[in-house]
């Protein structure tokens, strides 16, 4: 698995991007949650807090595998 900024657009891999589905859903949740219980500053730090965990996701890629190709 690599990771880096050049990986950004390069496919995810699934159990990452998994994970951070799920950071980003619990966030979006619990971030409203606590907003509308008043607490607006705590909220909203969830909600970034998801952000870049879904940012950081991307950052991921899987390793190249090196096709052969045989010729007849």
């Amino acid at each position: 698995m690599k990771f880096g900024i050049s990986q950004y657009f390069k496919p995810t891999p699934r159990k990452i991007r998994t994970a951070a589905d799920a950071i980003v859903a619990a966030a979006t949740f619990g971030g409203t949650m606590i907003v509308l219980n008043g607490n607006p500053k705590v909220g909203t730090a969830i909600f970034i807090i998801g952000v870049v965990a879904k940012f950081i996701s991307n950052l991921f890629a899987e390793n190249e595998k090196k096709q052969t190709s045989k010729s007849k």
